[in-house]
């Protein structure tokens, strides 16, 4: 949660019903785009500085042909995938439900977990967990 919505929600704010509670976020999107300016915009607020994309988006990720070399999975509905057969899942993200990932063994002993050819992070099969890359 970005920490001015958090802050402003501490303020004693409570809802009576979900119209209540839309109506304030709405007013509290309409002032944090259009009055308070923003330092990192230099005064500006982000209304005014921000315009629609020209590109067009229809909501689908185009199918990607994996390479040979690799497993690929399917991510399920709640952001996990199953390794190793009946060893158990993994979490990744729930923003890569329904998408196909691959892993790909690395020369450290780890793998590769790529998505559409990005490497998001490392599975580390002895202790079953994902390594971020920083």
């Amino acid at each position: 949660m970005h920490r001015s919505l958090k802050s402003a929600l501490a303020q004693g704010n409570t809802f009576m019903t979900m119209e209540e509670q839309q109506r304030w976020f709405s007013d509290y999107r309409e002032e944090f785009n259009y009055e308070r300016p923003h330092e990192a915009l230099a005064g500006a607020t982000p209304g005014t500085v921000w315009h629609p994309s020209k590109r067009q988006w229809d909501g689908r990720v185009p199918d990607y042909a994996y390479p040979s070399g690799g497993t690929v999975y399917r991510v399920k509905s709640r952001g996990d995938t199953l390794y190793g057969g009946k060893k158990g899942t993994v979490f990744l993200s729930e923003a890569l439900t329904d998408e196909y990932i691959m892993l790909e063994e690395q020369d450290d002993g780890l793998e590769a977990i790529i998505f559409n050819g990005i490497t998001l992070a490392y599975y580390d099969r002895k202790t079953q967990s994902v390594v971020r890359i920083d």
